[in-house]
């Protein structure tokens, strides 16, 4: 519903015009009423009025007073004059000041309605054209940061190509000099909401923007991070106290200072390489890049003491563990180095601790998956202390687990009463899950004892016992080979065929032949 306002000092004008407009257009119209210019002045700065009805000869501020202090509103009413003067020098200064429409008193119903009639036009025309604008300048903006996401994360791309598509887009400003400023959420992402997030940032900029007096430009990257460019060598400095103060929790980096337009990608990188170093802080803050671009990358991985670290597991020797572990992952050490050296630890931590475990004793801890997945990479977590936490939680799971399966060792007696079961009922629909409660225990430590004790696990021990069951009826019997499948446990000779191939390497039938020839038969 729009709003129209009514100014005049005199009660029953206010409201004679004020009952004609609801006649004649019911609900259409929210209604607001001022005495005076200033009351009026202060309705129009604290609401969005559509239409403001005027008259001219009032006291303290008059009428063209008035619509002269609303020319520096941002957005104005439709002005219509309504007045009993009939003088060509209001009706001059009423246009100066782009007063749509004029009426005398006593203002005519039709004439009333004609005004409105032509002004609600006019209305509905701005309203397209702002649609339209909207749209149009939507559009730009979004080709302009995909634009910009290209060309940051595209190395080695020809300068008059970066020239040709940014110039135009009104980019040229980065050949004055620009730095990349990388704004990351320092909490869960997933939890809060991307287009929550880029709506924070959004304001933010927003709010910055007619105070900071520079050029800015802004994308969001694949990982959910805002990309801001600015203006100059220092200005930067403005933007992030502004972010910093913010009640968001942000982490922030900012790449060198650059002087060519051709250097969008360099920038971005360093930019890159800088929130990394976010990862050592303990709080929300700031990392640039000049900063940290000399770190020391003359180390050495401490390798051996990751194998130790992996070879105790499950010895009981806990104390030792977490303090090998906190050698390792020694902060005081961490931070004197390139970011990289804690990289390849958390590699070497995967590939020699963890990953062993699970290729040792099986993926059957599917308890301990999720947190194993996680800590795969150390850039899930927003600061070294939590990836610290996770890993010793992990890593005291991990112990516990393979004490637990060290001492239910399934005793040599159990496992031939399982390898029995198996072997008198080879032919039916068996499974570990069967035999593990069977002999009652843990299924994945069943697993586990079943495999060091047979050298196999258990699916491929079953097929190849009943194979084993199929050569002999192949070499004694003339069953058919699908009778011969269905007698060891096959569902369907076809999977029968190819389970016999795999393991013998020829046909259930080439198997058969020869033998019969070999036999002579």
């Amino acid at each position: 519903m729009r709003k129209l306002l009514i100014v005049d000092d005199e009660k029953n004008i206010r409201v004679g015009l004020k009952a004609m407009i609801e006649r004649e257009y019911k609900d259409s119209y929210e209604i607001l009423l001022a005495t005076d210019g200033f009351e009026a002045l202060q309705m129009v700065q604290t609401m969005e009025i559509d239409i403001m009805l005027t008259d001219i000869s009032m006291p303290e501020m008059d009428g063209i007073q008035l619509i002269k202090l609303l020319e520096e509103c941002p957005k104005k009413p439709i002005i219509v004059i309504v007045s009993g003067y009939d003088d060509f020098s209001y009706a001059k200064a009423a246009i100066h000041y782009d007063v749509k429409e004029y009426l005398l008193k006593p203002v005519l119903r039709e004439e009333l309605s004609d005004t409105i009639e032509r002004i609600e036009e006019e209305l509905q025309r701005r309203e397209e054209v702002s649609v339209a604008l909207t749209s149009s300048t939507q559009q730009l903006e979004e080709y302009k940061e995909s634009q910009l996401f290209y060309f940051c994360t595209n190395p080695l791309l020809e300068s008059e190509e970066i020239r040709g598509k940014l110039y135009p887009l009104g980019l040229d400003w980065l050949d004055s000099g620009f730095r990349i400023i990388i704004i990351k959420y320092a909490g869960d992402l997933q939890a809060l909401g991307t287009n929550v997030f880029k709506a924070q940032v959004e304001g933010l900029l927003e709010k910055a923007k007619p105070s900071l007096g520079f050029q800015m430009a802004r994308f969001f990257d694949r990982s959910g991070r805002a990309v801001v460019l600015t203006e100059g060598e220092l200005l930067f400095k403005r933007l992030t106290d502004r972010l910093a103060l913010s009640e968001f929790n942000y982490v922030l980096a900012v790449s060198g200072f650059h002087l060519s337009i051709e250097s969008l990608h360099p920038a971005y990188e360093e930019a890159t390489h800088a929130m990394k170093y976010t990862f050592l802080r303990s709080t929300p803050g700031m990392e640039l890049f000049e900063d940290i671009k000399e770190r020391n990358c003359d180390f050495d991985v401490p390798v051996s003491k990751i194998k130790i670290i992996a070879n105790m597991l499950g010895a009981g020797r806990e104390k030792e563990l977490i303090k090998l572990l906190h050698e390792v992952l020694d902060l005081n050490e961490i931070v004197s180095f390139d970011i990289h050296y804690l990289e390849e630890i958390s590699k070497n931590l995967n590939e020699f601790v963890f990953d062993y475990v699970f290729h040792l004793y099986g993926k059957e801890s599917v308890d301990i998956l999720k947190r194993y997945k996680a800590v795969g990479n150390l850039y899930n977590f927003a600061y070294f202390q939590d990836y610290y936490r996770e890993v010793e939680g992990l890593l005291m799971l991990v112990n516990e687990y393979i004490k637990t399966l060290k001492s239910a060792k399934i005793d040599n007696k159990e496992i031939k009463e399982a390898l029995q079961y198996i072997h008198e009922n080879y032919n039916k629909n068996i499974s570990m899950t069967i035999i593990s409660n069977m002999v009652s225990f843990n299924y994945y430590y069943f697993s586990q004892a079943f495999r060091e004790y047979t050298g196999e696990n258990f699916v491929n021990y079953i097929k190849k016992y009943r194979i084993g069951k199929a050569k002999q009826l192949l070499e004694t019997t003339n069953d058919k080979i699908y009778e011969i499948a269905a007698n060891v446990g096959f569902e369907n000779t076809k999977n029968f065929n190819r389970v016999f191939k795999d393991i013998e390497g020829i046909s259930p039938m080439e198997y058969r032949n020869q033998k019969r020839i070999l036999m002579g038969n």
